[in-house]
């Protein structure tokens, strides 16, 4: 219910602010050899035929506009969605605590006293977990990454960056901007959904859970990592933990085109054991549409 309301906000600012269509270029490594590859609400949604990033075409200050709609920020901002995030999500987010800890020690030696910044996450629960972590000193949240002050330049030791790479047009300039902010051989801890995943390539236009402008960017593992390399990161590692693929294909197996005869025959005839297999095997080889990366400044 509150994602279908979530959906319906976004949905009703994108039919108002329509885009026009022309001549575009992968924001992930900048070839324009790029395809239509599906459509949602009536924007076009391209897949860059060099590095396989799925996009928008969009004015930054359109989806500026989008991130800054106060009826949208009204919403999550309700006791009810925040509540509803942090009762759906503990689980997720006491292992990501761990899973932070683990990589900021492993990486960079520290396990107490970290400067943390963290940009652009929206659920309360989370902010309040990582403010009252043990092994975090100095914690700040921006809502954007123009909210940082450049002329208190913190020099943290990490940059969260969770699920906020799909709202960049220009993701490359976005974190270099950011890197300023980082401390020598600092961490960048970044979360995305991918556009190179089993469960977003299959289905293309017919996964619920994917829309402008909410999801103008969704780079590919290649594409990832050419941004980062582009923005002046080291990529450190990158994992794809994500379960929801199969769930996802099988709850929207009427949208899989007629044409994908395997991949039909396949969700007709598997039993649970192998959808459970297929799964571990997305997750273990980098098919997810789920992914999480370390890189070092």
């Amino acid at each position: 219910k509150l994602f279908n309301k979530e959906k319906e906000i976004a949905q009703k600012f994108v039919l108002n602010n329509p885009l026009i269509k022309r001549i575009c270029k992968c924001p992930a490594c900048g070839c324009n050899n790029v395809k239509y590859i599906f459509e949602s609400w009536g924007i076009d949604y391209y897949i860059c035929q060099e590095c396989n990033s799925i996009f928008v075409h969009a004015e930054e200050e359109l989806i500026s506009s989008y991130l800054e709609l106060e009826e949208m920020k009204e919403f999550r901002n309700t006791e009810i969605y925040q509540k509803q995030a942090s009762t759906s999500r503990a689980e997720q987010w006491k292992e990501l605590l761990f899973w932070i800890q683990y990589r900021v020690y492993r990486y960079i030696k520290k396990s107490s006293n970290l400067m943390v910044i963290d940009i652009g996450y929206k659920y309360k629960g989370l902010i309040d977990k990582l403010t009252s972590s043990s092994f975090i000193a100095n914690y700040e949240w921006k809502d954007a990454i123009c909210e940082i002050d450049s002329d208190k330049i913190c020099f943290a030791d990490v940059i969260l960056y969770i699920n906020h790479l799909q709202h960049e047009i220009n993701p490359v300039e976005s974190l270099q901007r950011i890197k300023k902010f980082l401390s020598d051989d600092g961490l960048l801890i970044l979360s995305t959904r991918l556009g190179s995943g089993f469960d977003i390539l299959t289905l293309k236009g017919g996964t619920d859970d994917i829309f402008p402008y909410e999801h103008v960017m969704l780079p590919s593992r290649k594409g990832l990592e050419i941004i980062l390399n582009r923005a002046g990161y080291e990529m450190l590692e990158i994992s794809t933990p994500g379960i929801r693929d199969i769930d996802s294909v099988m709850k929207n197996r009427e949208r899989v085109d007629e044409s994908n005869f395997f991949i039909k025959y396949f969700l007709s005839t598997a039993d649970d054991k192998v959808l459970q297999d297929f799964q571990q095997f997305l997750q273990k080889s980098g098919f997810s549409s789920f992914a999480r990366v370390i890189a070092r400044k």
